[in-house]
């Protein structure tokens, strides 16, 4: 099942399943078939989530019934239920997750980017914390700062909870997973490695511009070992992948996460950059114009378009930051 956040002409944001060429509304479904008399689902995708099952399972009868009846199906108000997907627009698919949270687990891409691979990397997964509230969505331009002259995408997969909980076995954080989607960590390459030879951060290199989705694939539909994943500029493929060697399990991740620290429904959780999955590794570097479109089997393909270096007010910033170095791959 794809889940996504979806908006019709005139409404707001709601949750939606895409089933093919159309977005299918849960909850318009099942009121619609009834007249009123269907459990009624939450609307935006947090909460969805936190239904756990039930949500899934009368998500899968939203769409037996979009099947029978097709696009006449609607809300008892006479809210159409079933849109094609040309007539809606796709959000992110949480366009504010509770928390996101970005692992390294990927060693090609550790040795790949010039860091050291410590003996921490091996014991247990690692991660910065990413800013919720730049979250972007297809179609949407990726920001470009005015403080940094390398603008890179990263070709990641990621995983939102379905439910939460503290000191969890990696079986029980198993059980807590509601499915994936496509996470480009846009990041600003020189001044991340400038503020982080301070041994902390990054902070300015990430937290401008996060995009993800289009849809979660719920966890039913989901091998995590054999993700196919491709990363293409103006049509151009510059990287190529899958899931497959990677330090630590979704259900690994996620039980390190929770011990003694709550983890909560609707939380995002980064797997990390694939092997030669941006343009650092690579030594190629997006432009202002340029296309990204990255690809994940199921999924579908996330595509933004490069936006315009950002030019800051008179006396915005700082004037003792006068520009960071040039970052390099490792094998330069």
């Amino acid at each position: 099942m794809r889940l996504v956040t979806y908006v019709a002409p005139g409404e707001l944001p709601r949750v939606g399943i895409q089933h093919g060429d159309v977005v299918v509304d849960p909850d318009r479904a099942l009121r619609g078939a009834t007249r009123g008399d269907a459990p009624r689902l939450p609307t935006e995708m947090v909460a969805f989530f936190g239904e756990g099952a039930r949500g899934l399972d009368l998500g899968a009868h939203a769409l037996l019934l979009a099947d029978e009846r097709g696009p006449e199906l609607s809300a008892p108000d006479g809210t159409p239920a079933v849109f094609p997907l040309d007539d809606v627009r796709l959000l992110a698919p949480v366009p504010r997750p509770r928390r996101i949270r970005d692992y390294l687990t990927y060693t090609d891409h550790a040795a790949g980017s010039g860091l050291p691979v410590p003996p921490a990397f091996t014991a247990m997964p690692i991660c910065y914390q990413g800013n919720a509230e730049t979250v972007v969505g297809p179609g949407d331009p990726l920001l470009w700062p005015s403080y940094t002259g390398q603008l890179d995408f990263e070709l990641e997969l990621g995983f939102f909870t379905s439910g939460g909980g503290v000191n969890l076995t990696p079986d029980e954080a198993g059980r807590l997973i509601a499915g994936v989607t496509i996470f480009n960590d846009v990041s600003a390459r020189d001044i991340q490695f400038f503020e982080m030879s301070l041994t902390i951060g990054p902070s300015k290199g990430k937290h401008f511009c996060t995009a993800m989705g289009p849809s979660v694939l719920t966890m039913d539909e989901v091998d995590e070992w054999s993700i196919g994943l491709a990363a293409r500029v103006n049509g151009e493929t510059w990287a190529s992948g899958t899931t497959a060697d990677r330090q630590f399990s979704f259900a690994e991740v996620l039980a390190w996460a929770s011990l003694d620290e709550p983890v909560h429904p609707g939380e995002f959780f980064a797997l990390g950059t694939v092997g030669g999955g941006c343009g650092l590794e690579l030594d190629r570097w997006i432009q202002a114009g340029d296309v990204v479109e990255l690809e994940a089997s199921g999924v579908g393909v996330l595509r933004n378009p490069v936006g315009a270096r950002q030019v800051p007010p008179p006396g915005a910033g700082l004037p003792s930051y006068t520009g960071a170095p040039r970052a390099a791959p490792a094998s330069s």
